[in-house]
């Protein structure tokens, strides 16, 4: 059931990760998530994984049911689309963000959550929850002008780091996968020849975490755990 009763209804995400060696990376890959559906192409628990050539732009797609009424809404919002392909579209002025009806789930790891830049703290919100219609959770200030912002969608929760500091245009900042248990996952991505760090308290209380380090996977990569609440 969605959480927002937007009628976009945002659920899953879709993530465009360029990569400079698409065998090593693939490679990577194959550890973390295990074998692709098809070449490049992974389905997690809540969304997919597509690495792209070096030269493509990342890309950040929201699911949706139904690609062109939420086309025609967003535009009604002033997102102006752009095609990338038959299913799916970016938007001018806010890219690598878009929406895309390709989806599916698969076995094994979900997101957790992914990370976003934003050069402005008020623009953030109006764009994430006023026009793509996230739920809107959590403000926090973590320096001056700058706000660690907490949207989600049925799925998935997406933090978005905000203030004229962080980004001069919207990025995709790195993304963290729920694991049941992180010493044991961080003891077999290590045996597997990935570069992981030790295991940390995060700093959501209630919460241990560990950096996947390799390069290979293109983007900051963290492992997170959530310890049960007693």
């Amino acid at each position: 059931m969605s959480i927002s009763s937007d009628p976009i209804a945002a659920s899953d995400i879709v993530l465009g990760v360029p990569v400079v060696d698409l065998s090593a990376s693939s490679d990577a890959y194959r550890v973390l998530l295990g074998e692709p559906v098809e070449t490049g192409v992974w389905l997690v628990g809540n969304g997919r994984v597509e690495l792209l050539p070096g030269d493509a732009d990342q890309a950040v797609d929201f699911t949706v049911a139904d690609l062109s009424e939420s086309i025609r809404l967003l535009g009604r919002r002033g997102l102006t689309s752009v095609y990338r392909d038959d299913s799916s579209y970016a938007f001018e002025h806010v890219a690598p963000i878009g929406v895309a009806s390709r989806g599916g789930s698969g076995h094994g790891p979900r997101i957790d959550h992914v990370v976003m830049y934003h050069h402005d703290v008020d623009a953030a919100v109006a764009l994430y929850a006023g026009r793509l219609g996230l739920d809107f959770r959590l403000d926090r200030t973590i320096a001056e002008g700058v706000a660690q912002l907490f949207f989600r969608t049925s799925t998935v929760i997406v933090e978005v780091v905000a203030g004229p500091s962080m980004a001069d245009r919207d990025r995709f900042g790195g993304l963290a996968w729920l694991i049941d248990d992180i010493d044991d996952e961080r003891a077999r991505l290590a045996d597997a020849g990935l570069d992981v760090s030790e295991v940390r308290v995060g700093r959501k209380p209630g919460t241990r975490v560990c950096t996947v380090r390799d390069r290979a996977l293109g983007t900051p990569t963290l492992l997170i755990e959530q310890t049960p609440r007693s």
